[in-house]
């Protein structure tokens, strides 16, 4: 368990010698983007204090190759003797920061490119057009029987509506009238001598029956609007949204394997071993991680011999056995957020499934959705087959690349 790499890089920043003059940063900021929120943005906001201070603009205040060599082996800094470094680690009590040897050169100086853009205040990546066919905001499941009460209702107001004005006939007449349940009585006794009448009946019912058997049956398993209560009050609207926080910090399966991680509570402990009190629930929600993992607040700490309790998350989103689904696929390869499928998640106090997540509201998915086939090395050689086909300026959609093959799903 260690810190996020924001905060010794923020503590580096403050403690070396400030440089008067910006320095150019030859780096993609929209990549760079990407790689902070995932691996900065838990710790750091850009313009305001979060954990550690905010950090836009401070490529102005350090040494750009330093910033280089300390994010991807702060270490190797350290066993060098470079006085920064140790002092560094001497201010954080001996609190190691992780190297990132998978960060290159160049994830680094697209880093530290999108740090001097700023830090302008934009929405959460992601909230792009969320993809609904068969099913999409939470709520109850529809199905036919409000509208067949609207009808029933509407059926029975006519009927109201005809003997009211047969009786005004009546009178007009000077005719005897009878009550509703009276002509009602009157009605069933003689429709259920008439052989036709009972066979319009019995079609009526059984296509009714039928109808909501069917309704039914194609709702099993289908847990659109599920939300249960999880063993900690976890804010995805705190987290996802106002902090902005990545999704594949936490679930850093989703883009790297076929299934999406649950976190564990290490995860959490890189940032609450300094957040200790939340803005909403306080720190009871928070005691709840130190009591899984047996840390100990006040000495700032481990217990030791402590036998730690995993958070036991109740899973929401689930599909049969016989469906294959693959994240990485879709995240990495796709270039897919997060809301296509799961909703609006940064708005989310409480998570819930958002989606159907049935056959055929993936197989719609699949007809409409455009595959980011340019500048994506994974469709490089499947991309000019498909222009040589349809030609240069054709939308690839997931269905032109195999995405309603029955195998592709179920192998």
């Amino acid at each position: 368990m260690g810190f996020k790499p924001g905060i010794f890089l923020l503590a580096m920043l403050l403690s070396g010698l400030q440089m008067g003059l910006a320095q150019e940063i030859d780096g993609d900021a929209a990549k760079g983007k990407d790689l902070f929120m995932t691996n900065c943005a838990s710790c750091h906001k850009l313009n305001s204090k979060m954990i550690g201070p905010a950090l836009a603009n401070y490529t102005d205040k350090r040494d750009v190759d330093y910033l280089v060599k300390w994010i991807i082996n702060n270490k190797a800094l350290r066993d060098a003797g470079n006085e920064q470094a140790l002092a560094i680690y001497e201010e954080y009590n001996g609190q190691v920061m992780p190297n990132f040897p998978n960060l290159s050169e160049g994830d680094v100086m697209n880093i530290l490119a999108y740090l001097e853009t700023g830090g302008e205040k934009k929405k959460p990546e992601g909230e792009q057009q969320v993809a609904q066919t068969d099913g999409g905001a939470a709520g109850p499941k529809d199905d036919n029987t409000t509208l067949l009460l609207i009808l029933g209702g509407i059926l029975l107001f006519l009927v109201i509506l005809l003997v009211r004005v047969k009786n005004t006939l009546k009178q007009v007449q000077g005719q005897p009238t009878r009550s509703l349940l009276e002509d009602a009585n009157i009605f069933t006794r003689t429709a259920l001598k008439n052989p036709r009448v009972l066979t319009v009946l019995t079609i009526v019912v059984a296509v009714v029956f039928i109808q909501q058997l069917y309704a039914g049956l194609m709702i099993v398993n289908v847990d659109q609007g599920y939300q249960p209560e999880q063993p900690i009050k976890f804010s995805h609207k705190l987290h996802a949204g106002e902090n902005q926080i990545n999704c594949s910090y936490c679930h850093y399966g989703a883009r790297k394997s076929k299934h999406s991680n649950i976190p564990s509570a290490g995860v959490c402990m890189n940032c609450h071993m300094q957040i200790q009190e939340g803005p909403k629930y306080g720190k009871k929600e928070i005691a709840k991680i130190y009591n899984a993992v047996g840390w100990d607040p006040e000495t700032f700490s481990y217990k030791e011999d402590y036998e730690q309790k995993p958070v036991k998350w109740v899973r929401i989103h689930k599909l049969p056995d016989l469906a294959y689904f693959n994240h990485a696929q879709h995240v990495t390869a796709g270039n897919l957020q997060c809301q296509t499928c799961h909703g609006p998640i940064q708005e989310m106090e409480e998570v819930y499934q958002y989606s159907s997540l049935t056959m055929g509201w993936c197989i719609n998915c699949h007809r409409e959705q455009e595959v980011q086939v340019k500048e994506n090395g994974y469709y490089a050689q499947m991309h000019e087959k498909l222009k040589e086909k349809y030609g240069e300026d054709v939308k690839v959609t997931v269905e032109m690349i195999g995405g309603l093959e029955c195998g592709k799903c179920h192998y």
